[in-house]
């Protein structure tokens, strides 16, 4: 536990030196890789203040949450209701630590439940898959393209605790505390009742080979409660159960094809598209191994994660989102072939300096 420990520490002091001498490093001007990106917001803007760096792009809509609540926009205007609520409630109270400053309090949050995860993955691999190498998981995470948003304002890192936490348990067969994470993991983005079936399918398994069910069934049901009561809570307040997805539609987000993100009429452009396709490929490859060679119940999560995201008509982000599905680094940590293993940390370490460099200059980088 305590070369994890050192291997993140050691981490998040070079990362965050390297993200803030790309920031100071670069005159760049404003993001062309979508024609929806405004220059005037997303400009680069210099600055030895480390906080800062992590606060970009969906950042804004979380502390917005901590600081003014839920508001509507309007019709076809961005609305912050489509970003859940946990993550914004703990920044709220966490302000109380750090004297009110809300991106320092995001901040905080991420890194803990960084930890976090990081400690429950290897207790995970330690317990339940003694093929792989706990350390290298850990490795392989913390070198993933995207991995520097488990250090960012987003939800990231602490998703990744909840659902590592919701099978951990699950596996254990504490069917109540794996759906109380399940709940609470509900209540940070909308992927998080996904997590309904891959633990069913634990419950399932386990009780059937005891020839027996009982009420312990109804846990599970707690971890779609948490999305339930987020769109509950847009009926009363603002008179519209659904309206969670109907903002998601103006985010460009609407489970039809958008072709908005399909446009390359920029180098930057076909870089993007480059780059989310082979994220694409790279999981769907993944995903097929996760079945066939660690556990049938992380096939299932992943590729519900998988079709919830492509469903929403475009690539963007997919790097991002399949940042969190924690059964890649348990696949690579089993893998031993070190041409196979060195040529994924070589790709990975190279993606993830590039992506380092973009978001903090404001760039889009998921």
């Amino acid at each position: 536990m305590k070369k994890v420990i050192l291997i993140l520490l050691s981490w998040l002091v070079i990362v965050n030196i390297f993200a803030v001498m790309s920031l100071n490093r670069y005159n760049l001007q404003a993001d062309t890789a979508y024609s929806w990106i405004n220059a005037n917001e997303f400009s680069q803007n210099q600055t030895w203040d480390l906080i800062s760096l992590h606060n970009r792009w969906d950042s804004v809509w979380y502390l917005d949450i901590a600081q003014n609540g839920y508001h509507f926009n309007g019709e076809g205007n961005f609305s912050n209701i489509v970003f859940f609520p946990l993550y914004p409630i703990l920044i709220y109270f966490f302000t109380i630590i750090t004297f009110g400053n809300y991106a320092l309090a995001g901040w905080i949050i991420s890194i803990i439940f960084l930890f976090l995860a990081v400690i429950y993955l290897q207790k995970l691999i330690k317990e339940f898959h003694r093929k792989s190498d706990s350390q290298l998981a850990v490795f392989l995470l913390l070198i993933f393209p995207t991995a520097f948003f488990l250090n960012a304002i987003y939800t990231e890192s602490f998703f990744l605790f909840l659902s590592i936490a919701t099978f951990y348990y699950a596996f254990r067969k504490n069917f109540l505390l794996a759906c109380i994470f399940g709940f609470f993991a509900s209540l940070t983005r909308v992927t998080g009742i996904l997590l309904f079936v891959p633990i069913f399918w634990e419950y399932f398994v386990f009780y059937k080979s005891m020839r027996q069910f009982n009420y312990k069934v109804f846990y599970l049901f707690l971890i779609p409660l948490g999305a339930f009561l987020f769109f509950l809570y847009h009926y009363f307040v603002f008179g519209n159960f659904f309206i969670f997805w109907k903002v998601q539609e103006w985010f460009g987000r609407n489970f039809t094809f958008n072709g908005d993100h399909f446009l390359l009429f920029t180098n930057p452009a076909i870089i993007n598209f480059t780059i989310d396709t082979f994220f694409v490929l790279f999981i769907l490859l993944i995903t097929y191994f996760v079945f066939r060679r660690v556990r049938f119940s992380y096939g299932l999560y992943m590729l519900a994660t998988i079709i919830l995201a492509l469903g929403t008509g475009t690539f963007m982000s997919i790097g991002r989102y399949i940042l969190v599905l924690f059964p890649i680094y348990i696949l690579g940590a089993s893998i031993k072939n070190k041409y196979v293993i060195q040529t994924w940390i070589l790709i990975s370490i190279l993606l993830l300096s590039m992506n380092i460099t973009l978001f903090v200059n404001n760039y889009w980088a998921g």
